[in-house]
């Protein structure tokens, strides 16, 4: 087996330049990293990770903090997608997960600090991004190496995500072209996350393109009964996720509306596929995004990418 020493004598390059040039040292030059990455890949060198992480002051662990929730929430299926993706790239890294989730802000935060002071996890992924948010601003000011998954609340930060404005776009236009809507209703919450002000965004982009008139449905304001009387015409669903899409029909059982109206909904989760067989899907791809997160955590050149989506009929 291959020795760090053996990449060093084929680059013609000291050991701890091999070194630092396998670990993308900004203070190598571009030239140099590449082939000794290149002599590496033909010695079939492996590096020893956990000594790798240890010689850093860390270990092999990516902390992944999950958005506050209560505990009578059910899970995520997105986000578990995505970790779920995020898990398979880190297994060929033999890096493994460590998750911080918790009911209030306070404990999230906690959590968060004894990851990284006592247990020596340096390496984080976020799953959500808000304004003011204590878990970011530690992770800033300790200089940790972070990702959001989503849009960041600062420039500085770097991220993974989709172009949700496209996507809300895509999908209003799709209803509109493809199953003749011509008074579509989006669907979203009250908390304003991020990704729902983007697709509503294109939402609206696309209905006033062809001359119509937005209409918000928001489940913890509208009274269904009371809002469809107000609007008789409404004649598709737009909804922002799939568990806002599931929330919303349930409160549609309580009030006489016709069920055969198309929906479209972004993520492709199965427990909408069984609630709703029949809605279109907007694949946002969870699984690459978190994969895509991993990589973009270990190559702190790049800044941010973009996963692609597609609708599902």
């Amino acid at each position: 087996m291959s020795t760090i020493k053996d990449v060093a004598k084929a680059a013609q390059v000291s050991v701890s330049t091999a070194s630092r040039a396998l670990n993308d040292n900004p203070r190598i030059s571009d030239a140099t990293i590449a082939k000794v990455k290149a002599i590496a890949e033909q010695l079939n060198y492996q590096p020893n990770s956990s000594a790798k992480a240890l010689s850093k002051g860390e270990v092999n662990i990516v902390g992944v903090v999950f958005p506050v929730t209560n505990e009578t929430a059910p899970a995520n299926p997105f986000q578990l997608d995505i970790i779920r993706g995020a898990n398979t790239e880190l297994v060929d890294k033999n890096y493994v997960l460590a998750t911080a989730i918790c009911q209030d802000k306070a404990s999230l935060l906690k959590n968060v600090q004894a990851m990284v002071e006592q247990s020596k996890v340096h390496n984080f992924l976020i799953l959500y991004a808000e304004e003011k948010d204590p878990i970011a601003d530690y992770l800033r000011k300790t200089g940790q190496n972070f990702v959001v998954v989503g849009q960041p609340t600062q420039t500085t930060d770097r991220y993974i995500n989709n172009d949700n404005i496209l996507a809300g776009r895509k999908a209003t236009s799709y209803l509109l072209e493809h199953k003749q809507a011509t008074a579509p209703i989006l669907v979203r919450s009250a908390k304003k996350w991020q990704y729902e002000q983007d697709r509503e965004i294109g939402y609206q982009e696309a209905m006033l393109a062809k001359g119509l008139t937005p209409l918000v449905y928001e489940l913890e304001k509208n009274d269904p009964k009371a809002f469809f009387r107000e609007h008789p015409t409404v004649d598709a669903i737009i909804s922002v996720d799939d568990i806002n899409l599931l929330r919303f029909y349930n409160q549609l059982t309580t009030i006489n509306w016709p069920t055969n109206l198309p929906a479209i909904c972004f993520n492709r989760s199965r427990l909408l596929s069984l609630a709703s067989p029949t809605a279109i899907k907007v694949d946002m791809m969870p699984r690459k995004l978190g994969a895509k997160a991993v990589q973009l955590l270990f190559n702190r050149k790049t800044q941010s990418q973009l996963v692609g989506f597609k609708i599902i009929d």
